[in-house]
């Protein structure tokens, strides 16, 4: 059995075990964004123009998104590198289930916020945008029945949309964590319309060229039927993955930091 302690080395332990949470919380802490930085415009909640604010806001970070910014773990957005997307259509012509790896976008950093809802009482922005064009490529595998016919389809894929309009729809709520505030996305709702596109696949299962011809020829003459059937389930999967990349940086900037009162 130990000895009793003497309270000089009770207080001494306590103001150790205080020091060391004290320490703990300050290295949390230190990973959130604690003065505001060059890249952040803030905003007022009383601004009565705060939808234009809101819009400059995001215009500024362009530049800003194309290097990255390391501090709150946001990757260069130029390309844009997306290691998984999953879709899955299980209604209309194009019932499919698609998985796409490794995949590079270029262009998605030109976009131009055109028109801003900011409703921040309830936490729900809503952004219109245009980009001009995206590129993208990576390797693809889909399977299911397009316009009646089984397809069973493997490789890579290059695609390019051109005149791109969107509507983005961020719903969140504000969290409080080490005392500080908050906001988390929810979700993420997605509209857009696609001026132009334009696919190329190359077919590691069905490998002759002949077929793969083909295939080019009918994903191409087919695009808006292929696309306006596949664009909920697209929707769906770039919410699911700009929901996670998002919250990366929100939850590293606390609210006053972007909103003051």
């Amino acid at each position: 059995m130990s000895a009793p302690r003497s309270p000089a080395a009770a207080a001494a332990l306590a103001l150790a075990v205080f020091a060391l949470c004290l320490d703990a919380a300050l290295a949390a802490q230190s990973s959130y964004v604690l003065e505001t930085p060059e890249y952040i415009l803030p905003c007022s909640r009383s601004d009565p123009k705060l939808n234009d604010c809101v819009k400059r806001l995001f215009n500024h970070l362009r530049p800003y998104l194309i290097r990255g910014i390391p501090e709150i773990e946001v990757p260069p957005v130029e390309p844009l590198s997306i290691n998984k997307l999953y879709m899955e259509n299980g209604h209309g012509p194009v019932r499919v289930r698609a998985a796409f790896n490794n995949v590079t976008a270029f262009g998605a950093s030109n976009y131009s916020i055109n028109n801003v809802k900011a409703d921040v009482a309830h936490w729900k922005i809503e952004l219109h945008l245009t980009i001009p064009r995206i590129e993208v490529k990576g390797q693809y595998e889909v399977t299911g029945n397009v316009l009646l016919f089984p397809v069973r389809s493997k490789g890579d894929f290059w695609a390019a949309f051109s005149d791109i309009k969107s509507v983005a729809t961020i719903n969140g709520h504000e969290i409080v964590q080490d005392g500080i505030k908050f906001l988390k996305i929810q979700s993420i709702g997605a509209d857009f319309a696609l001026g132009k596109s334009r696919f190329k696949i190359r077919d590691v299962i069905n490998k002759s060229s002949i077929l793969g011809e083909a295939m080019n020829r009918f994903l191409n003459e087919n695009a808006d039927v292929i696309i306006e059937e596949m664009k909920p389930a697209a929707a769906a999967s770039i919410s699911r993955h700009f929901t996670g990349f998002l919250n990366k940086a929100f939850l590293k900037i606390p609210v006053s930091i972007w909103l003051t009162e």
